[in-house]
């Protein structure tokens, strides 16, 4: 009895101890599956990896990355892109930071896009798909289905379905969090090949279920 003091005391100590919190957690944002190589926060990521509110995603040569978002959207990235992904409340936000995207909204509360100090955002509740790009001062978002709302401090510009806004952006870019003006805006006829590289039809917007729409290949998305 003596030999097992010691173990019952330290056993006592640990029930006096509070619960571990897991308040402070990140946030679940989605799950994803890939092409080729991904980072999360500077490190590979396994297939079928989990994102977190703050996580830091990056896509290299070769590759294609789609993420599922728990509010149903879906975002793909195509080569040499990369992106900041974060979550206050209901509300899902990517920031772009290289590269491009494209995103298949079907949630009633629609990802909110940020690239070079602008914000990003489908017009209605769902049923929209749209892609943005970012190079250097130059932004372009492409409407595919639907209307995406761009949001500056100087403007908000609406991009209709077949059309590719043009724009250039202060240099350098808008601090982060903060909205940004855009300078000069052009309003094109959309090319079918679109601006990401990826080959992602409209038919993605026709499924229930964010998961039937995966990356098969580093250039290519299948719905099934």
């Amino acid at each position: 009895m003596v030999a097992k003091a010691p173990l019952a005391v330290a056993f006592s100590v640990l029930l006096a101890l509070p619960p571990l919190s897991l308040a402070g957690s990140p946030a679940v944002v989605g799950k994803m599956n890939m092409k080729g190589r991904v980072e999360i926060n500077g490190a590979a990521a396994p297939p079928e990896s989990t994102v977190f509110a703050g996580d830091r995603i990056s896509t290299g040569n070769e590759t294609a990355l789609g993420l599922s978002l728990t509010g149903g959207d879906q975002v793909f990235l195509p080569s040499q892109s990369a992106v900041q992904v974060d979550r206050t409340g209901q509300q899902i936000t990517v920031a772009l930071e290289r590269g491009a995207l494209a995103v298949v909204n079907r949630s009633d509360q629609p990802l909110l896009v940020r690239a070079g100090g602008v914000e990003i955002q489908t017009a209605g509740p769902s049923g929209g798909l749209y892609e943005v790009a970012i190079s250097g001062g130059n932004l372009k978002v492409l409407a595919r289905k639907g209307t995406a709302m761009v949001r500056a401090s100087n403007r908000t510009v609406e991009v209709k379905e077949g059309t590719t806004m043009e724009a250039t952006l202060p240099a350098p870019a808008f601090a982060a969090g903060g909205l940004g003006p855009l300078w000069t805006v052009v309003l094109v006829a959309s090319a079918a090949a679109g601006i990401t590289g990826l080959v992602l039809g409209v038919q993605a917007l026709n499924r229930a279920q964010p998961e039937d729409c995966r990356v098969v290949s580093p250039n290519q998305i299948v719905c099934q």
